[in-house]
Order: C-alpha cells, then structure tokens, then sequence
C-alpha cells in the first residue's frame, strides 16, 4: 500500500470515527434533505441521503463483520480477507482493478475493525454506477490465487511489525489483553501471525462465503444520488442467499487491574487508563459523550487544562470513548518524561477524583453541549461523515434517527446524568503505564 493511498485510508477512518461519536444526531435541519431506507428482498439495506448542488457521491458497502467475530483459529481472517479482495476479482486482476480505481479518482479503499469492514469511495455523480460496480466485484467476486495470499501474508506481517513500532498502538493492544482477556474484542484487528500464517485458499473462500451470508450488509451514498437507482444496483449485486443471522457473541466482562511495561522503542512514558462504557444502543449514550468531552475530549477539558496548560506534565493527554455493540471503553492517555510519569499519573487521578466528588459545573455542561452541537453541524458539511453516521446508525440502532429526537435528547443531558455516569465507570479501571527501557 502506498504512503497516499493510506493517508487516504487513515483520513477516512478518522471520518468513520467522527461519525461514531456523532451517529445519533440526524442532518442539520437547515438543509433541504431526506434520508431514504429500504431493505431489499434479498437482505442488503439501502440507504441514500440527497445533497443538492453537489457533483459527487460517497459510496460505501458496509459489512457488520470485523475482528470480534471470528473463532481464535480465524485471528486475522478479516483483515486479512480485506486485503484480499484487492487482489484481482474473477473478471480482472489487480492490475486492472487499481487501474479502474485509479481512473475514478484513486479514491476507493477499505479498512477493517473490531465490528465491520467498509469499502468505500467519493466519485463524481456521473461515475457513480461504475464505482458501485467495482466495490461490489470487490466484495462479491475475489478470486484469492494462491500466489496473491502467499504475498498478502507477507503484507499484513509487515503491516504489523509497523505497528509495532508506535509504542501507543502497542501498549493500547496491550490494555486491551487485559481488560477483555480472552474475548475476540481483545484480539489486535491485524491478527494472530501463526493463524494469518496457516490460512489457506481453501479456508479463507469459506469465510468469505460465510461472512457475507451471516453478517449485516449496507449499501449508503449521499450526495447526487437516485435512490431507486441505488436500489435496482444493489438489487443486482447481491444475488445469493442472505440470512443476516450471525452468532451471537457473549458480552464480554471488564478486568481492573494494574501494569507496568518497558519497551525499547519507547522515548518516554506512556499512561492508558480505561474503564468500562456504555454500547451505542445504551440510554446514556450521548451523557456519555458530554462526560468524555469535560473530562478529556477538548482542550477546554480537565484533564487538557490540567496537566498541559497548568502543570505542562503531558504534550498529548485526552480521553476517548469507544462505545461498541454491547459494551464500551473509555480511555484515558498521556505522554509524558519518563521522570514525570508518577506526577502525570498523579495529577490525573486527582481530575478524576475531582469530578466524581463534584461533578461538572454549569459552565462545564454549557460549553460541552454547545461544543459538540457545533462539531455536529460542521460535520454534516462533509458527505462522507454524512454517510457514515447513516450507516453506524443502521447498524447499531436499526433505524435513522429523526431530528428532533437527537436535539432534544443532547439538550436533555443534566450535570446529575454526567456525574452518575462518571461514577459508574471510573469506580473501576485498568491502568498501565508503559516506560522507556533501562539504558
């Protein structure tokens, strides 16, 4: 993969990300849209958004398959199967489908996570038939050669021995080991090496058939767009028997603890603390996101003003939230001297300690509530965070939010929610640190 195409590819998983954060909240009503779904007869969901006065479309098939729902002699099969399905379909090789993505634009690409596998692209209007033709020979129609898997193989190894080398990533892998133990959500997305080693032709074409009979399947664009078009396309693509009806993965329980780690590539401590969160469909959802955006979402945050405006303990420091089908992560990181390590740490368990004894003020709740508003309507500037949200909302809630709903229940969230909240989760945690190795 080239350095372009995956700043392209990380751009769009940062947008898929966004979206995630926002996806309850509905388009901005000042503009002149609808949101149209239908799910076909033979199980693909349709849905397209309108813009008028574009002259492009972002397309995207989303598959409701990733990391967390292989078996543990399948770690990797998913990442793995994405890179694949760039590979060469049973019409054309890879040459010819990166010269046809290139002639669109060089925009079409995929990623993998925990919970899904997305191709996605944004073409011109006019182009928007043989960009949907090209993602769904993608998906439907590899051809997995033999010689192509022994190299994809060698890839994803590589792929991995660079993430590797960012300390973050690895000691946020680490965490994640613990609090989950031996659930799939604790399995790294690029995958076992000893599993993506043993993976045959043979086993990856039944995986690839399984995946796409089981798991949800959405086809979304927005922007100039026809939504009978996208219908009849979708209606042709998708052929074979669909039952949508995927094992059902048990909900995994959270681990506290402690750790500490040496790494050789480390310049300097690195401070991960995570505690249990909500899932997406949960009530709380959006006090959950006002509570992370107080507590380290922002530079206007507490953990923000604290420990790099006041005490200058930390370069980086912020909370993240994670919310997933049945469960979350809330996350707390800092980096910081190794000789400051035990002040970072200290002054971030005293933010905390602060607001679960307190709680947000009223000038908190104000500005977090405003700020979030704000980033929710410049995000709806863009159409491939528009057609994420649509999509995350399909797939975790199974239906599209109204207005009005998403308003009212952001306007709705009260400091007493965010404390609650902040209590239930952070009563239990997991922290590493993970510090430069001994010279």
């Amino acid at each position: 993969m080239s350095a372009d195409v995956s700043r392209k590819m990380d751009d769009f998983k940062n947008v898929f990300l966004f979206a995630h954060t926002f996806l309850l909240f509905p388009p901005d009503m000042t503009r002149a849209t609808e949101s149209l779904c239908t799910t076909l007869d033979n199980g693909v969901t349709v849905i397209s958004e309108r813009l008028p006065g574009r002259r492009s479309v972002a397309l995207s098939l989303t598959v409701g398959n990733g990391s967390r729902d292989q078996s543990p002699d399948e770690n990797g099969f998913a990442h793995l199967l994405e890179h694949m399905l760039f590979k060469g379909s049973t019409a054309r090789d890879g040459d010819a489908l990166n010269t046809a993505m290139e002639s669109l634009g060089g925009t079409i690409n995929a990623f993998t996570d925990r919970e899904s596998t997305v191709f996605h692209g944004t073409v011109l209007a006019e182009d928007a038939a043989e960009a949907f033709a090209l993602l769904t020979e993608l998906l439907t129609k590899p051809r997995f050669d033999h010689a192509d898997l022994r190299l994809e193989k060698r890839v994803v190894a590589q792929e991995a021995a660079m993430a590797a080398e960012d300390v973050e990533d690895w000691a946020q892998e680490r965490v994640l080991a613990e609090i989950w133990g031996a659930h799939p959500l604790a399995w790294p997305v690029l995958g076992n090496a000893q599993c993506i080693r043993s993976a045959s032709r043979k086993r990856l074409q039944a995986y690839h058939q399984r995946v796409l009979a089981e798991s949800p399947l959405i086809v979304a664009a927005v922007g100039e767009v026809e939504h009978t078009a996208l219908c009849a396309w979708a209606e042709a693509a998708f052929r074979g028997p669909r039952h949508g009806a995927r094992a059902v993965m048990p909900t995994p329980q959270f681990h506290g603890g402690q750790k500490r780690l040496r790494r050789a590539q480390a310049q300097q401590a690195h401070l991960i603390w995570m505690a249990p969160a909500c899932s997406v469909a949960a009530e709380d959802y959006l006090a959950y996101v006002v509570a992370n955006a107080i507590l380290g979402g922002g530079t206007a945050s507490y953990l923000f003003r604290e420990l790099r405006e006041k005490r200058g303990l930390a370069y980086q420091v912020f909370s993240h939230l994670d919310p997933l089908r049945d469960c979350g992560e809330w996350t707390l990181y800092a980096a910081t001297p190794g000789a400051q390590q035990a002040q970072a740490a200290a002054a971030m368990a005293e933010v905390l300690a602060t607001l679960l004894e307190h709680g947000p003020t009223v000038e908190d709740m104000a500005w977090a509530k405003r700020s979030l508003r704000i980033q929710l309507l410049l995000g709806q500037e863009d159409a491939e965070i528009r057609m994420s949200r649509l999509t995350r909302q399909w797939l975790y809630l199974g239906r599209l939010v109204p207005v009005k709903e998403s308003l009212q229940t952001l306007a709705s969230v009260d400091a007493d929610t965010v404390l609650r909240i902040l209590r239930e989760a952070w009563t239990e945690r997991f922290e590493l640190v993970c510090l430069p190795a001994r010279r």
